[in-house]
Formats: structure tokens, sequence, C-alpha cells
């Protein structure tokens, strides 16, 4: 089989904003109320167009943030990705559906845009700000307008959780821990719903899980997460961000071609060099050595925590050093 080729997803977010009124504990993007900026409308189609380059078995994905907070963006975002032929589904956390009639409006108006699939989730963690009862009455709407092989629920399996506290308000994550016990309910949320330790969730939800030292994470690369990840996203700032890495811009997606040439002669930025050839392990070394880093007392929940822990340093220290540490307000988001 012949190799992957480099920086060529096949499934690419369009992230319209990092905005979005959640600040979940597991966002790996630090998304929240404090973001402001938001793609600019004449830039997603040149955007788009930088994604339909990549060729292959390409779908795009619209993101957030929550994209439904500026509806008309989303509507056109939708309408340009369909007008270059792109597969496209949309996410949401449903916060803002609250009533069937507004479900009903912006589902069939989506649709008419040529919207294909829209993914709904229902996490522990969105259900903190977002009552079940949104959950499933979006879910409901969308199996009407996009019928049941349009929509994606991720993951179905926490509707039955959620339930169990109620479906009328936002559900804490505490109220997990006093019903199954700390150890049961960080069992359920690290590996039930697959947690990945980077952005916030290393801080906010550490403490269900069990941690390690930086040495543990020894020999541990990035290479596929940034070389050969299948799943990427393209945000307003012009950053290209490979797998779920938030905050480590591998470049700009407004010149997609340069980029990718660059990486194929193994010309990378500085931290991103580091993770490849050594993971964050190697990167723990040089900012030790360098920017005086003190790791963590009590340990890092995974690879990931142990890289965000490190480039929050860097960006404090040495802003101007790494320009891959973007974008900006993502290190302030903790």
């Amino acid at each position: 089989m012949a190799p992957r080729p480099l920086l060529a997803p096949t499934d690419i977010g369009l992230v319209l904003s990092y905005q979005c009124p959640n600040a979940c504990k597991h966002c790996v993007y630090n998304c929240g109320p404090a973001w402001q900026e938001w793609f600019a409308i004449d830039a997603i189609l040149p955007a788009l167009e930088s994604v339909q380059r990549l060729k292959g078995d390409l779908q795009v994905h619209i993101t957030g943030g929550e994209p439904f907070l500026n509806f008309p963006l989303l509507l056109h975002a939708v309408r340009t990705a369909r007008s270059l032929h792109l597969p496209v589904y949309v996410e949401t956390s449903a916060v803002w559906c609250l009533s069937t009639s507004i479900a009903e409006q912006r589902f069939y108006a989506l649709r008419q845009a040529g919207l294909q699939a829209i993914l709904i989730s229902c996490s522990p963690f969105h259900a903190e700000k977002v009552p079940l009862k949104r959950t499933l009455l979006a879910i409901e709407v969308a199996i009407e307008v996009f019928g049941p092989n349009g929509v994606i629920v991720y993951t179905s399996e926490w509707i039955d959780h959620i339930w169990h506290f109620g479906l009328d308000t936002p559900v804490s994550i505490n109220q997990y821990v006093m019903a199954y016990g700390g150890e049961t309910a960080g069992i359920m949320f690290w590996d039930g719903y697959g947690l990945i330790s980077g952005g916030r969730a290393g801080y906010a939800l550490g403490r269900l899980t069990t941690l390690f030292p930086a040495d543990s994470y020894a020999g541990e690369t990035c290479a596929a997460e940034i070389l050969f990840a299948s799943h990427s996203h393209i945000d307003p700032y012009g950053n290209f961000i490979t797998s779920f890495c938030g905050g480590l811009s591998s470049g700009s997606w407004q010149n997609m071609g340069q980029l990718r040439k660059s990486y194929q002669a193994r010309q990378f930025p500085v931290l991103i060099d580091l993770l490849i050839k050594s993971g964050p392990f190697g990167l723990y070394h040089f900012a030790v050595e360098h920017y005086q880093y003190a790791p963590l007392s009590d340990g890092y929940a995974g690879k990931c925590h142990l890289c965000v822990d490190i480039r929050r340093h860097l960006f404090q220290q040495a802003t101007a050093a790494f320009p891959e540490l973007q974008p900006a307000l993502f290190y302030a988001q903790f």
C-alpha cells in the first residue's frame, strides 16, 4: 500500500468562529464567549477553494465554536461548499434550539442551501450548558428534515446517561461524580467518551483520571497527528490545524500548495519539527533547557496535556519566536 500523502485530510473542518456560549471542559480548541471574530464572508470561497485543491476523497464539515450563532454566515458557507460540489455537513451543540419552529426554520433553510447531513453533539460536557430537551428536539426535527441517514448523533449512548439526571436543566460534571463516584465517572468520560487531553480537558477533567509524569510520554511522537491526519481544520485567522491540535498552526491555508511543498521538503516550524521527531517529551526537554519550563507537580492526563502546558509556557515566554502558536486567544482561554 502506498504511503498516505502529507497534509492530505479526508475530512476538513471550516471553523466559522471559535465563539460559543458553552466553553466546555473537554474542548480541544478552547472555544468560548471571549472569541469574537468570524470568518470574513468574502474569505469563505477562497478557503473552500484551497480545500478543494487538496483533491482526493474529501468532505467538509462546518463547525465552531457554534456555527449557528451566525446563521447567515453558516448558510453562505453551505451554499458555497455545494457550489464547489464539496460534500458538506454541519456540527452543532443545539444550544440555540429553543423551539420546534426555530429548528424547522433553520434546518429547512440549510437543506434548501444544499446541506446533506448534520452532526448533533450529545455529550456530558455540552449538557453542562445545554439541557437534553434541546438536544432531543434538534435530533427530532433534523430527522424530519434530513431523514435518519442525514443525522449523526455524537454520541448517542450519552442520551440515556444524561436523561438519568433530567431533561429540562443542565447537568454538571459533579452530578456524575456524586452519583457514580470519581473513578467510575472518570472512566465514563475518559474511556467511554474518548476524551483528548489537549485544550481544557487535561486541566478541567484531569482530576478524574490517572496523571503521569512527563517522562511517561518519552518515545511518543506526533508525526501521525501532524503529517498524516485524516481530520484537520482551517480557521478565520488563516491557520491550518491538523488533527485535534488546537493552538498549533501547521501553517497558512491561504497557500496550501506551498505549505505542502515545504513539509515534503521536511521544512517545519521549530516546535512542529520537535513534535514530529520526538513528541511532547522532546518539546519538554527543549522548554526546560531553553525557557525554564517547570513540570506540573501532579502530572499530565496524556501527551496532549503535556504538549499544551508546554506551549502555554512558551507562548508566555517567547510569543514572537514561535509563530506556530496560533491562534493567540487560544492561550488565554484556560
